[in-house]
């Protein structure tokens, strides 16, 4: 029964991740192919000329406003080509949490957040939220500045075979380039999942909702509050659905509200590195760098998180 489960949740998270994925490389294919390409890099200079990164890692920094896969897509092959090397990828995906937080804000935090807890609530929500993230993006820009050195974009000039293709010819190399990368990626990105399924459901959920209790007990907060927890392993959106029920019908405070939603981020985020970012990451750069970057920023963005439930703590 635990395979047949594991089985079914790696087809629903593949037909949630697989589109995307082709969409992603698709997408960074006919931009890298357009001669708008230097300009998609504007936007995000600043923050790659703050960390020393090469201008093609403003351009994936830019992607990340709009899509986080075409962004990682573009970063991915950006690194099978050489164009930039580990260094430069680590802190250009740390970078990526700021541009991030903007997209996931207008068209999540913003939205959900807001109807669900009220708009003294949901506000300080969102600004945490963002603060986490600026947190990671704010660490990748001291290591950039510490460990990678200036030097100049190896873009290979190439207009005027830019302009002499046809449109039509560079959506049909897009669609080639998408299909063989995705095809790459695929076959180490379902596995993965297969693999993380049954170690996030049956080796670490289990002991987790066990001494949640335990923990939040001293705390003062209702042992009914487990019900984010739990919503939680589903989704952020659950979480704050529940947490507003409870936070609405006056069960816990605005300040006991936000400490459960960290809480349930804590648990969130740390499923979600397990269920998507290490298959995503070691199916986009390989398992040697794409674990190292999992890692790196899990650890950060749980740092962030742990920074603000203790802030939260000492607050009640």
């Amino acid at each position: 029964m635990t395979i047949i489960t594991a089985v079914h949740a790696t087809i629903e998270i593949s037909k949630v991740m697989i589109p995307p994925i082709l969409l992603g490389f698709f997408v960074a294919s006919i931009i890298r192919s357009s001669s708008y390409f230097r300009y998609l890099s504007l936007p995000t200079s600043r923050l790659a000329s703050a960390a020393n990164l090469p201008v093609e890692c403003s351009a994936a920094l830019t992607l990340y406003l709009m899509n986080s896969w075409a962004a990682l897509a573009m970063l991915s092959e950006l690194h099978k080509k050489k164009t930039i090397n580990d260094n430069d990828l680590i802190v250009a995906v740390l970078i990526g949490f700021i541009p991030k937080s903007f997209h996931s804000t207008i068209f999540f935090s913003v939205p959900v957040a807001v109807s669900v807890l009220g708009l003294h609530a949901g506000g300080i929500y969102v600004c945490l939220d963002i603060l986490a993230s600026i947190f990671v993006g704010f660490v990748g820009i001291i290591v950039g500045k510490s460990i990678l050195k200036n030097r100049e974009s190896i873009i290979i000039d190439e207009e005027n075979r830019i302009f002499a293709e046809k449109w039509t010819v560079k959506i049909i190399n897009g669609l080639k380039e998408s299909m063989r990368s995705s095809k790459r990626i695929i076959k180490i990105l379902i596995p993965t999942i297969f693999l993380a399924q049954l170690a996030t459901d049956y080796i670490l959920l289990l002991p987790v909702v066990e001494t949640y209790n335990s923990i939040v007990e001293p705390l003062g907060v209702s042992s009914s509050s487990l019900v984010v927890l739990l919503a939680s392993v589903v989704s952020q959106s659950a979480a704050l659905v529940a947490s507003g029920t409870l936070l609405n019908n006056g069960s816990i405070s605005v300040t006991g509200c936000l400490l459960l939603l960290f809480m349930a981020r804590f648990l969130h985020l740390g499923i979600g590195f397990l269920r998507i970012g290490v298959p995503a990451n070691l199916s986009y750069f390989g398992s040697h760098v794409g674990l190292r970057v999992t890692v790196i920023e899990y650890l950060l963005i749980e740092i962030a998180n742990i920074l603000i439930i203790l802030t939260l703590i000492l607050s009640m």
